[in-house]
């Protein structure tokens, strides 16, 4: 008889339950949260959440105690990682390494789960993900309390790519506060990107604009970086969530960005009664377990932090009951083999001469060599250290220059109608924009507009003043200035969030 599998995805808005038995889905249920995981610091409050989490279950009758768990990808990273070939001993800490290089957060913060994808030409093909301690630990906590038990954990964006069915395909899931942007290529996602919206109470075409140049900037920045191997016109588009329920405004989207657009489906047999659109991540945890129905992804790794992992069973405890028989054997067998001993010692004795005169040669060899790997250790950490600077450098110089693009391009992209750009020049940390408008409104229109896109730590309007469009000489027909040849000369001091030019 086919096995029940209950999967459970928490976010900041929902629970949402699903429980299958063998490949037909037989229960979907969700129950709305009105507080964000990251807010949950009080006892009272975590007792809200188990309590939902309880009557969940019992409202739906589900008696299934362990569970598979998914959690939104937003504050989580992903990253893809190429290594040397190393010994498997090795390669965690590499990873962990690796880890510490190249995500924005202190390792302390994270728990970070890894599994190698691929190994060829003396290459390891790896994918990270890292999760926030805080978050993880609220959430098994609270399922420990309310008496479930996690036994397998992801994130929501690896959850919807195992729905794919191509090698290659971009995914967009759009929901009431945030939404994700996945690029697989080659089985393997690349750019992975959880966004919130600025506004909770946005339109759909609202966040549709948001969401059209959010997709854009992440598929310039992923051709950017691979040139040999570029998104392709025509490549699929798959959308879930609130986008895939409103069919002509998805087609009018991929009609604006050449893609072939179409709605991420469930491969799992349903019940006429129920809809699984909405639960595509429960679908998704599920697939987990069935591989066979499963896309093409090639992660699926359990990233539940290590401290909550089943634990082993000892080895000590497997062994007790057979290691008393073995004992009672060997005490018999001890007498036969004093006896067999005490003969062989003479013999072992004259060969234990012969290997002490071996041994002696081998250790004038042995201190020969060590001076020699001395030597190369010296040299090979001057050259580690120098391998470091330069990559930190370089590292830096990219950061600098990616937030460098993305502050102009967020200044430029922004401009209105009726409003000019005539100069942009910087200090430390800061950037004056100097330009006219054709009135106050429009300035202030700017303004709230960069401030929208999260990019900038201040906006500060230096000055804005009045002065006669008209040059000087010049008169309108009719012997006088109008209003409409007032123009608004603005100065705005910009205090950035990112790289300091």
């Amino acid at each position: 008889m086919p096995s029940n599998t209950t999967t459970l995805y928490i976010n900041d808005t929902s629970i949402r339950l699903m429980v299958t038995r063998g490949k037909r889905i037989t229960k979907l249920a969700d129950v709305p949260l009105d507080t964000s995981l990251s807010s949950i610091t009080t006892e009272g409050k975590e007792a809200e959440l188990v309590a939902k989490i309880k009557n969940l279950f019992k409202s739906n009758k589900i008696s299934d105690r362990k569970v598979i768990l998914g959690l939104s990808g937003l504050h989580c990273l992903t990253r893809p990682i190429s290594l040397p070939e190393l010994p498997g001993a090795m390669l965690d800490e590499a990873i962990q390494r690796e880890a510490r290089r190249v995500l924005p957060v202190p390792l302390e913060q994270l728990y970070i789960s890894w599994q190698t994808v691929s190994v060829s030409e003396g290459k390891i093909q790896a994918f990270m993900v890292a999760i926030p301690r805080q978050i993880a630990d609220t959430l098994v906590r609270v399922l420990n309390k309310a008496g479930f038990k996690p036994y397998l954990m992801d994130i929501k964006p690896l959850a919807l790519a195992r729905l794919a069915k191509e090698d290659s395909a971009m995914i967009v899931d759009v929901q009431s506060k945030e939404f994700d942007i996945i690029i697989m290529v080659n089985r393997i996602p690349q750019p992975i990107r959880t966004v919130s919206f600025p506004e909770e109470s946005l339109s759909l075409a609202d966040k549709v604009v948001i969401v059209k140049d959010e997709l854009k900037r992440t598929i310039e920045f992923y051709n950017s970086n691979n040139s040999d191997n570029l998104i392709q016109p025509n490549a699929p588009l798959l959308v879930s969530g609130e986008l895939a329920d409103e069919p002509e405004v998805y087609e009018t989207l991929a009609h604006e960005l050449g893609y072939q657009v179409s709605p991420l489906t469930s491969p799992l047999k349903c019940l006429k009664q129920l809809d699984p659109s909405h639960h595509l991540v429960n679908v998704g945890l599920a697939l987990k377990v069935m591989t066979r129905e499963a896309g093409p992804l090639l992660p699926n790794f359990n990233t539940l932090p290590s401290p909550y992992l089943p634990k082993p069973i000892s080895l000590n405890r497997i062994m007790a009951i057979p290691a008393g028989v073995v004992a009672i054997s060997l005490i018999a067998l001890l007498g036969i083999t004093i006896q067999d001993s005490a003969a062989n010692i003479e013999e072992a004795s004259f060969q234990l001469s012969s290997n002490n005169f071996l041994i002696q040669k081998k250790q004038g060899q042995k201190e020969q060599l060590t001076q020699e790997i001395a030597a190369a250790e010296q040299q090979l950490a001057s050259y580690e250290a120098a391998k470091v600077n330069f990559i930190a450098a370089l590292n830096n110089i990219n950061t600098n220059g990616d937030n460098i693009n993305d502050d102009i391009e967020a200044i430029v992209d922004n401009q209105i109608d009726e409003f000019e750009i005539n100069s942009i020049s910087h200090t430390s940390g800061r950037l004056i924009v100097n330009g006219w408008a054709e009135s106050e409104e429009e300035v202030m229109v700017y303004v709230r507009k960069l401030d929208a896109t999260g990019r900038f730590l201040e906006i500060t309007i230096s000055t804005l003043s009045r002065e006669s469009g008209i040059e000087e000489g010049e008169e309108e027909e009719g012997g006088g200035e109008e209003d409409d040849d007032v123009i608004m000369l603005y100065s705005l001091g910009i205090k950035l969030g990112g790289a300091i030019w």
